[in-house]
C-alpha cells in the first residue's frame, strides 16, 4: 500500500484525488483493494484480444478481494462493497480490457497529480496581501477541478473509442481469416469430391469447427463493439454536458463582472474540451461508416446511435457559439461600441473560400422569449444597428476563431409597450448574433445564435443612473436557466449588501469594502426604520421599487440614485481618503452627533450627506462660552466643491478642527493631501481659495482641563490597549476631561470598560495599516466584507455610556450650516 499510503497521508490533497474517481470505479475500492491493485502488472498489458482472458482474470480476482474484504467490514460497509462488487462484475464482464485501460488510466493520472501537488506546495510564495478580487483562490481551484473531472472522462472515452477501433480491427482479421479458411475448405472438399472420400472424414469435420468457432468469436467482437460504441455514446453525452455546464458557468461569471466581481478567464480550456468532442463525436460516426449494412447485430443493437451522435454535435456546435466581449449593457443611441463574438470550434470550421459572415441586431424581451422557445426571431424590427456584421475568422496568433465588431452603433430604437409603470430605464433590449455554419466531418448547415446579455437602451445621459440600476438588479440576481430576462421583484437584504459592496468596490476601485455598521446605515435608509442591530435586517426582503423607483421619506431621490451619487463622489474626489479610513461614510447625521458627543472639543468626523447626491460633509464637537458644546456639520461639499479645493485643503482651511475620530491628530492623518501654498510673483500677492465656516472661529472656546494643551488629540492610534483603564488616561497623556468640573470616570465601571473596548473605531494611521481585503466574491451571495475591523458602537451602547458618568448634555445640540 505503498503509493495510496502517501496520498492518504496528505489530507488537503484528498478533495483532487475524489475528482479522478467517478462512477466507473468507486475510489473506495482502490482504498481498500490499495496494496492488491499496485501489485498487478495493469501497464503490461497491451489492449488486444488475445489478452482478454488475462483481463478477466483480474476482474475476477478483484471482485474476489472485494468479497474477502467486506467479510471483515461492519454491515454498512459490507453492503456498500458487496454492491461495487456486483458492479464491477456487471460494467466489465462483457469487455475486461476496459478495467485495465481504467485501472491503468487511474494509476498514472494519480502519480502525476500527487507530483503536480507536491511541486505547487514547495514552490508556493510567501502569502501577499492584495485586494480581494485580485485572490480568486476557491474559484480557481473550483475550475481546476472541473478541468480534472473533464479530462479523465475524455480519457475513458478516448480509451473506448480505441476499443472500438480494437474490435473493428479483430473483425476485419477474422474476416480474412474466415474468408481465405472457406476456401481453403472448399477446395479440400473439391478434393475429397474427386476421390469420392466422405466428407465426414475427421480432417474435414476439424477444419469446419475451426471456421465456425471464428465465426462464433467474430460474433462476440461484434457485440462487444456494439456494447462498446454505446458506452462511448453515453460517456461522451456525460463529459459534453459537464463541458456545457462549465461554459453556462463562464457566461455568468462574465455577467457577474459586469457588477464587480472577479472573473477568471477560462475559454481556452473551454475551446480545449469543444474540440475533444467534436473530434471523438466524429471518430464514433466514422467506425459507424466502417460497419456493414449485412451485420444483423449491428442494426438492431445500435440503430439510434447515428441520430444521437447528430443532435449531440448540433447542441455542442451552437453552443460553441459566443458573445466574448458583450456591447455595453447601458447603451446610447448614436454612440459607437464594440463587441466579439467567438466560435469555440473554430477548428472544424469547414470554410475553404470565404468565412462565414456574423450578423448583429437588436431584439426586445418578449423577441428573446419566442427565440428561447421556438428558436427562432419574429421578424418585426426593433431597431436598426450599423455597421452590424462581421466576418468569422480564425488567428493563427492566438489560434481562436471570432468575428469582432469595432465600430456598431444603434442609429434608432422602436420601443414596446410598457407594463404598468415600467420606465423606458427598465426596459431591456439584447443585441442577437447569428451566422450559418459548417463542420468538417458533417454535411449539415448549423444555424447559430448568440444572445448578448441584457441591454438598456438610452437616449440622453440624465437616464444613465436609473438604466445602470436596471442592470444592476438584472446582473446580480438573475439565474444561468431563466426565460429571458426574468428577475426576482424582491431579494434578501444580505444578498442586497454583497452586490452593494461588490460595486462600491469596482467602482471606486478600493481595497476597502464595507463594514456590518455601513450595512446598518443603508438598512436604515431602505426600510426607514432606526433599528441599530443587523439582525433585524438581515432576513428582511428588500424589492425592486424600494431599491429604484420609490423615492426615500422625505427626499426626492430614490435609494439607488443616492448610492450612486456616493461611489461617483468617491471614484473622483475621495479615494485615496476612503482607503486610508479616513472618512467613517456611511453614517447617519444623528449618529455621528451620538459618537462626537463622547469627543473632546475639536474632534472631527466625515461622513457622507443624507440629504443631498453625492456629497460628503464635516461634523466636529465644539464649544464656545455662552454657548456649550455642539456638534456642526459643515454644508455638504460636492464634486463641483472638490474640483474647485480637496478634501484635504478644507480640513486644513477649518482651524476648529483638531482631531479625527477618535483621537487622531489632524495633521498627521491629512498632511499628505495638503497642498503646497503658492507664494506671489513679481511683486504680487497671492490670490487663493479658502475655506470658511459660517461664523466666528476667532471667539474663545470653553475651556478644556487637557494639559499641556498641544495634547488635545493623542498621538496614539485608537487601540484599546494604548488605554490605561484605571486612572482613564490614554496612554502617555494627561487626562481628558469634557468639561472643567466634570471628568470621564471610566475606571468605574466595567461594563462601560467592556463597551469602550470592543467598539472603539480603529482608523488607519498610515497606508501600512490599511486591511486588506482578503477575500474575493464568487457565486451570487457569498462576497466577504473586507472592513470587520471598523467596529462602531450600537444606539444602545451610546445611550448606556452617554448616561454613565457623562456631563449632563441635555443643552448639547447639533447646528448645521
Amino acid at each position: 500500500m505503498a503509493f495510496w499510503s502517501e496520498i492518504v497521508k496528505l489530507p488537503q490533497f484528498l478533495p483532487q484525488f475524489q475528482v479522478l474517481y467517478g462512477q466507473h470505479f468507486p475510489i473506495e475500492v482502490r482504498h481498500y483493494l490499495a496494496e492488491w491493485i499496485e501489485q498487478q502488472p495493469w501497464s503490461s498489458i497491451k489492449i488486444n484480444p488475445s489478452n482478454e482472458n488475462i483481463a478477466r482474470n483480474l476482474l475476477d480476482t478483484m471482485v474476489s478481494e472485494l468479497d474477502k474484504v467486506s467479510s471483515r467490514m461492519s454491515f454498512p460497509m459490507k453492503c456498500k462493497l458487496n454492491e461495487y462488487a456486483a458492479f464491477l462484475k456487471k460494467m466489465y464482464d462483457l469487455q475486461p480490457l476496459e478495467l485495465v485501460n481504467i485501472v491503468n488510466c487511474l494509476l498514472m493520472q494519480e502519480k502525476q497529480l500527487l507530483l503536480e501537488l507536491q511541486q505547487a506546495s514547495v514552490s508556493v510564495a510567501p502569502p501577499i496581501s492584495l485586494p480581494a478580487q485580485a485572490v480568486p483562490t476557491t474559484n480557481s481551484e473550483r475550475m481546476k477541478q472541473e478541468d480534472a473531472n473533464v479530462l479523465q472522462q475524455l480519457t475513458l472515452l478516448s480509451n473506448l473509442i480505441k476499443n472500438i477501433q480494437m474490435y473493428r480491427s479483430g473483425i476485419q482479421q477474422i474476416n480474412e481469416t474466415l474468408l481465405r479458411e472457406q476456401q481453403q475448405l472448399e477446395c479440400y472438399q473439391a478434393q475429397l469430391h474427386q476421390q469420392q472420400v466422405n466428407s465426414s472424414l475427421p480432417e474435414y469435420t476439424k477444419r469446419e469447427e475451426h471456421i465456425n468457432q471464428q465465426k462464433s468469436t467474430q460474433d462476440d467482437h461484434r457485440r462487444k463493439r456494439n456494447y462498446s460504441i454505446l458506452e462511448a455514446v453515453r460517456s461522451l453525452e456525460q463529459v459534453q454536458g459537464l463541458v456545457l455546464n462549465m461554459i453556462q458557468n463562464w457566461k455568468r461569471r462574465l455577467q457577474l463582472s459586469g457588477n464587480g466581481a472577479y472573473f477568471e478567464d477560462n475559454l481556452g480550456s473551454l475551446q480545449e474540451w469543444c474540440d475533444k468532442l467534436a473530434e471523438m463525436n466524429c471518430q464514433i460516426q466514422q467506425e459507424l461508416g466502417l460497419i456493414s449494412t449485412q451485420e444483423v447485430i449491428a442494426i438492431d443493437q445500435i440503430s439510434a446511435v447515428p441520430e444521437k451522435l447528430s443532435s449531440l454535435l448540433n447542441t455542442l456546435v451552437r453552443s460553441a457559439f459566443l458573445v466574448e466581449k458583450q456591447p455595453p449593457q447601458v447603451l446610447k443611441t448614436q454612440s459607437k461600441f464594440s463587441s466579439t463574438v467567438r466560435f469555440l470550434l473554430g477548428v472544424k470550421l469547414n470554410a475553404p473560400t470565404k468565412p462565414p459572415v456574423v450578423k448583429a441586431i437588436i431584439i426586445t424581451e418578449q423577441q428573446a422569449r419566442v427565440m428561447r422557445q421556438h428558436g427562432n426571431v419574429h421578424s418585426e424590427n426593433t431597431g436598426e444597428i450599423v455597421n452590424n456584421t462581421s466576418l468569422l475568422e480564425f488567428s493563427n496568433a492566438t489560434k481562436t476563431t471570432s468575428a469582432s465588431f469595432r465600430n456598431m452603433s444603434l442609429k434608432k430604437i422602436k420601443r414596446s409597450d410598457r407594463r404598468g409603470t415600467e420606465s423606458v430605464t427598465e426596459e431591456k433590449f439584447a443585441v442577437l448574433f447569428s451566422s450559418e455554419l459548417s463542420i468538417t466531418g458533417s454535411e449539415m448547415k448549423y444555424h447559430v445564435q448568440a444572445l448578448s446579455l441584457p441591454i438598456v437602451v438610452i437616449v440622453h445621459g440624465s437616464q444613465d443612473n436609473n438604466a445602470t440600476a436596471t442592470i444592476l438588479w438584472d446582473n446580480a440576481f438573475s439565474e444561468i436557466e431563466r426565460l429571458p430576462f426574468h428577475v426576482p421583484d424582491r431579494v434578501s437584504w444580505s444578498q442586497m449588501c454583497d452586490t452593494l459592496n461588490m460595486k462600491f468596490m469596482a467602482e471606486v476601485q478600493s481595497t476597502q469594502g464595507l463594514c456590518k455598521e455601513h450595512f446598518v446605515f443603508l438598512a436604515q435608509k431602505v426600510f426607514d426604520e432606526q433599528s441599530y442591530v443587523m439582525d433585524d435586517f438581515t432576513d428582511r426582503m428588500v424589492s425592486w421599487s424600494q431599491f429604484n423607483k420609490e423615492n426615500l421619506p422625505g427626499r426626492t431621490f430614490t435609494f439607488w440614485q443616492w448610492f450612486d451619487g456616493v461611489m461617483e463622489l468617491t471614484k473622483k474626489h475621495l479615494k485615496d481618503y476612503w482607503n486610508n479610513g479616513l472618512i467613517l461614510g456611511f453614517v447617519s447625521k444623528h449618529y455621528a452627533n451620538r459618537l462626537l458627543n463622547q469627543q473632546v472639543n475639536g474632534t472631527f468626523l466625515l461622513r457622507f450627506s443624507d440629504s443631498e447626491i453625492g456629497g460628503i460633509t464635516i461634523a466636529w464637537i465644539d464649544g464656545f462660552e455662552n454657548v456649550g458644546r455642539q456638534v456642526y456639520n459643515v454644508q455638504p461639499f460636492t464634486t463641483k466643491d472638490l474640483t474647485i479645493r480637496s478634501l484635504g485643503d478644507r480640513v486644513r482651511d477649518i482651524e476648529r478642527l483638531l482631531c479625527l475620530y477618535p483621537n487622531r491628530p489632524k495633521d498627521e492623518a491629512f498632511k499628505k493631501y495638503y497642498t503646497k501654498e503658492v507664494k506671489g510673483k513679481d511683486g504680487y500677492l497671492h490670490a487663493g481659495v479658502k475655506t470658511m465656516v459660517d461664523g466666528d472661529q476667532t471667539r474663545p472656546m470653553v475651556s478644556s482641563p487637557v494639559s499641556p494643551p498641544y495634547s488635545v488629540c493623542a498621538p496614539f492610534p485608537c487601540n484599546p490597549s494604548n488605554i490605561n483603564y484605571d486612572t482613564g488616561d490614554a496612554a502617555g497623556t494627561s487626562s481628558i476631561s469634557l468639561s472643567p468640573n466634570t471628568m470621564i470616570n471610566i475606571n468605574q465601571d466595567e461594563d462601560f470598560q467592556n463597551a469602550i473596548q470592543g467598539h472603539l473605531i480603529n482608523p488607519y494611521q498610515n497606508e501600512n495599516d490599511i486591511s486588506e481585503m482578503n477575500n474575493y466574491y464568487e457565486g451570487d451571495h457569498q462576497f466577504v466584507s473586507g472592513a470587520d475591523n471598523l467596529p462602531v458602537p450600537s444606539e444602545l451602547e451610546l445611550d448606556d455610556l452617554l448616561s454613565r458618568n457623562l456631563m449632563d448634555t441635555s443643552h448639547v445640540n447639533s447646528t448645521e450650516f
